[in-house]
């Protein structure tokens, strides 16, 4: 059987949309639930794309709740992880979940924006997102901030669903700027990174508000 999503429909196309882009409140805390689990295997997926290497230092942007980070902990020895997000009370779930990892110093999360990152020059390894690309403000100079703090030969993946995916789904006519394959890619090579390439991996069905769904995510990484 399909995972659902939005199975209740408490939520207009509209208001799950601005959710999704920024939740907040109680409602947001709700939303980042369902997050968990429309995005599962994108997120676990994208991980083992990355495919961290031990002691790297890996910067994650829109982690949500944070419910995924402590499957990220388990792809290489003594990772460091930093997480950012927008959205305070996403921080805020974030941090509850993780607080064994945090006291331990593996883990730390910012409330901040990808358009000015709170790190120094090349402090990352690897830096990774799954389904925030439709929200960036000015896509270009966003990829060249996540080129900044990259080290040189750093890894930026990124995971979304297609434009032709997501002209299906209502919820897309409100905020989201949709890509497909060589749109992503031609933006991280006008950013300045190299070595682009793309795949994509095939995943369960999802149901989403009542509509059943092929689901398949994609995958663009580039280095610094």
């Amino acid at each position: 059987m399909a995972e659902k999503f939005n199975e209740d429909n408490k939520l207009t196309p509209k208001e799950l949309a601005k959710h999704l882009r920024q939740p907040e409140g109680e409602i947001g805390k709700e939303v980042g639930l369902q997050m968990n689990k429309g995005n599962k295997h994108i997120c676990l997926n994208s991980y083992k794309v990355l495919n961290p290497k031990n002691k790297d230092y890996i910067l994650e942007i829109g982690m949500g709740n944070g419910f995924f980070v402590k499957d990220l902990l388990k792809m290489a020895d003594n990772l460091n992880y930093s997480g950012i997000d927008f959205s305070h009370i996403m921080i805020n779930e974030a941090t509850i979940k993780n607080k064994e990892f945090i006291t331990s110093g593996k883990v730390s999360f910012k409330q901040a924006s990808i358009e000015k990152l709170p790190f120094n020059d090349g402090a990352f390894d690897c830096i990774t997102t799954t389904n925030t690309l439709y929200f960036w403000p000015q896509p270009q100079d966003n990829a060249k901030e996540l080129l900044r703090v990259l080290k040189p030969g750093g890894k930026l993946l990124i995971a979304y669903r297609t434009k032709d995916f997501m002209e299906q789904l209502e919820l897309t006519k409100y905020g989201f700027t949709k890509y497909n394959v060589t749109d992503v890619e031609n933006l991280l090579n006008l950013s300045g990174f190299k070595q682009i390439t793309s795949q994509m991996i095939k995943e369960p069905e999802l149901d989403f508000d009542g509509k059943v769904f092929e689901m398949e995510g994609m995958y663009t990484t580039g280095i610094k």
